[in-house]
C-alpha cells in the first residue's frame, strides 16, 4: 500500500467546529425545560422540535437495532486482525488500516466516557425513572464514526470499484438511518444529535491521516530494512546498455549500402537499372553491332562477277 504524507488539517477543523458548537450549547439560551427542571442549552430550538416530534417508541427500538448492526463493524475488523496474526505469525503483518480503525475506536470510547462523566444536559425524557446525560448522542456518535470509518477503510481493502461503491453507499445509508431514527425517537434533544454528528465526523476524518502515519512509521521502514536496494556491479549490469548501443552503431556503419530498383522509382518516374546491368547491356550491343550494321566485305566481288558475263 502506498503511503502519503499524513495531514491532520481536516480533523483539526472538524474538532474546532465541534468545540465551538459545544460551547454554544452550554452557554447560549440555557434554561430549565427538561424533566425535573433540568437545564438545556439553546432551549428555544430544542424545546420547539421536541414538542413537535415528541417521543416515539417504534423509532427508539429501531434506532437501537440499527446501532447493534453498526457494532458488527469492529467485530469484523477484529476477525481480520486475528486471521492475519494467525496466518503470518506476526503482529506487524496486520494492515495499518485495521490498526488505524482500532485507534479510532479507542478514541471514540474515551469520548463516550468523557461526556458521560461531564454532563452538559440531560435527556428530554426519563429513562427508567432517572435522568441521563444526553450530549452528545452516543448512538449518533457510534453510528457516524463506525460507518464512515468502514467506508473509508474500503478504499484500502477493496480494489473492485463497483463492489466498493455499493458497500460504501450501504454504510452511509446505515449511518443516516441511525441518526434520523434516533432524533425521531425523542430521547435526545436536537443539539445532542448535531453534537454526535460533528464529533463522529471529527473521528472519521482522523482515520485516513492516522493510517498513513502508521504506515510510514512502522511498515515502510521495516520493508526497507528487509529488502535493501542492490547496486549493480561495475562493468556488468550497468555497462550492458552502453555496449549494446555501441554494437548497434557499428553494425549500422559496416552494413553495405545497396541501391537498386527496390529503393523506389526514380525522380523522373522511370525505373533506372543498376550500373552493373547497364555495363552488360552495352557489351552485348557492341558484340551485335558489327554483325548487323557493318557493310559486308564480299559485296564488291559479287558485283564484279555479275558484270563480267555481260562483257
Amino acid at each position: 500500500m502506498k503511503t502519503r504524507k499524513a495531514t491532520f488539517v481536516q480533523p483539526v477543523i472538524m474538532l474546532t467546529v465541534f468545540l465551538l458548537f459545544t460551547i454554544l450549547t452550554a452557554m447560549v439560551d440555557y434554561k430549565p425545560i427538561g424533566p425535573r427542571g433540568s437545564e438545556v442549552g439553546l432551549a428555544a430550538v430544542n424545546g420547539f422540535l421536541h414538542s413537535y416530534f415528541g417521543y416515539n417508541d417504534l423509532f427508539y427500538v429501531l434506532s437501537k437495532l440499527l446501532g447493534y448492526i453498526c457494532f458488527l463493524i469492529p467485530v469484523v475488523n477484529l476477525g481480520v486482525a486475528i486471521r492475519d496474526i494467525y496466518r503470518k505469525k506476526s503482529l506487524f503483518k496486520v494492515g495499518p488500516d485495521v490498526i488505524g480503525a482500532f485507534c479510532v475506536y479507542v478514541l471514540m470510547a474515551l469520548c463516550y466516557i468523557l461526556f458521560d462523566t461531564v454532563v452538559l444536559n440531560c435527556r428530554p425524557v426519563l429513562m427508567d425513572g432517572q435522568l441521563e446525560a444526553s450530549y452528545p448522542s452516543s448512538h449518533t456518535l457510534l453510528a457516524v464514526t463506525l460507518t464512515l470509518t468502514a467506508a473509508l477503510q474500503l478504499n484500502f481493502r477493496d480494489r473492485n470499484l463497483e463492489r466498493k461503491s455499493r458497500n460504501q453507499k450501504i454504510l452511509a445509508a446505515l449511518g443516516i438511518l441511525v441518526v434520523v431514527t434516533r432524533f425521531l425517537s425523542g430521547v435526545h434533544w436536537f443539539t445532542d444529535i448535531v453534537g454526535g454528528v460533528l464529533l463522529g465526523l471529527t473521528l472519521a476524518a482522523l482515520y485516513v491521516p492516522l493510517v498513513r502515519l502508521i504506515g510510514r512509521l512502522f511498515y515502510r521502514d521495516r520493508k526497507k530494512g528487509k529488502k535493501p536496494v542492490r547496486k549493480p556491479r561495475q562493468g556488468h549490469a550497468a555497462a550492458r546498455p552502453a555496449e549494446k548501443h555501441e554494437q548497434k552503431e557499428k553494425a549500422v556503419e559496416e552494413a553495405p549500402v545497396k541501391k537498386g530498383p527496390s529503393e523506389g522509382p526514380a525522380p523522373s518516374g522511370e525505373e533506372k537499372p543498376a550500373p552493373s546491368e547497364k555495363a552488360e547491356d552495352a557489351e552485348k550491343a557492341a558484340e551485335k553491332a558489327p554483325a548487323e550494321d557493318a557493310p559486308s566485305e564480299d559485296a564488291p566481288a559479287e558485283e564484279e562477277k555479275k558484270e563480267a558475263p555481260e562483257e
